[in-house]
């Protein structure tokens, strides 16, 4: 694995669900973009990026052998998912190989991920036990009631997550496993 300081880091990407709200043919994930799909993309990213050492890709049980399955990067590792997302990652985690001090998460279906974002998630993970990007929620938030709009909603202090989400490896596969 690739090492940072002295840290090893892996990516579990999660990939296993059946994106049925994108439409279409196929899960979001495996849908074209660009002339690639969406998880060639998402791998892509994170192959380039240096202080990735390894990669878990958790797919769903049914797209090992489609005919749509991407290209994957050298040493990716393949995970089968589980029955709901916990139990996917869980899958993932323990795919990993060992010795690894960090893991970043993160959901496939967020191709356009910067490499800025991921060494800040990683750079906040010297100081936290977890670390994730979030966007400031800027659309305006109803209230209702009955089906109608009731009133509005403060937007201060609210966010919306995002992935990568950054761990210590030990403690949240621990976590996930209890």
């Amino acid at each position: 694995m690739t090492e940072t300081g002295s840290q090893t880091i892996a990516a579990v990407i999660v990939a296993a669900g059946r994106g049925t709200r994108a439409g279409g043919d196929l899960p979001k994930q495996w849908q074209p973009l660009a002339g690639r799909s969406v998880a060639e993309w998402t791998l892509q990213a994170f192959a380039e990026h240096p202080a990735i050492g390894q990669i878990v890709l958790v797919i769903h049980p049914e797209d090992r052998d489609a005919a749509y399955f991407p290209t994957l990067p050298e040493g990716v590792v393949l995970a089968e998912g589980g029955a709901s997302r916990d139990a996917s990652v869980l899958n993932g985690l323990q795919a990993v190989r060992r010795p690894c001090d960090l893991v970043l998460i993160h959901d496939v279906a967020r191709p356009c991920i910067r490499s800025d974002v991921i060494d800040r998630v990683i750079g906040a993970l010297a100081d936290n036990a977890g670390a994730a990007p979030a966007l400031a929620v800027t659309d305006a938030l109803w209230r209702g009631t009955a089906g109608r709009v009731s009133g509005t909603q403060d937007r201060d202090g609210l966010y919306r997550a995002q992935t990568p989400q950054g761990f210590h490896f030990k403690e949240i596969l621990s976590a996930h496993e209890a």
